[in-house]
């Protein structure tokens, strides 16, 4: 029984993908690491084709901050967008601003160009 529903989910999951693409499980993010203290009290992503906000970040993982992750593949496009980045203090400051441009293709986002390290 246990491989009759194995079988089932198998066929499931490979029905929901096109045909000769085969995604990992990975979770993929582009980012950068802040290098001058304090940190970032805020990041702002912002879609240049779109004009939308795609995400808001007030704290980073240590000192490196997603600017876009697998969670916003349907925000972006296949090409790739340019995303306009603020690095805000805690008045609202801007800190720092830099350009990115990831695409996405059926699995994940792409990372195409953009700094690794700020300011």
């Amino acid at each position: 029984m246990k491989r009759i529903i194995a079988a089932g989910l198998g066929v499931l999951i490979l029905a929901s993908c096109e045909t000769g693409t085969h995604c990992t499980k990975e979770f993929r993010s582009v980012g950068f690491s802040w290098t001058t203290p304090p940190l970032p009290a805020e990041v702002v992503t912002v879609n240049a084709r779109t004009g939308d906000t795609l995400s808001v970040l007030n704290q980073g993982y240590e000192n490196y901050f997603a600017i876009a992750d697998d969670g916003n593949m349907t925000d972006l496009s296949y090409e790739g967008d340019s995303l306009n980045v603020f690095v805000l203090d805690s008045l609202g400051g801007v800190r720092s601003t830099a350009w990115f441009v990831v695409g996405r293709d059926q699995c994940h986002i792409i990372y195409r160009s953009g700094p690794q390290f700020l300011p």
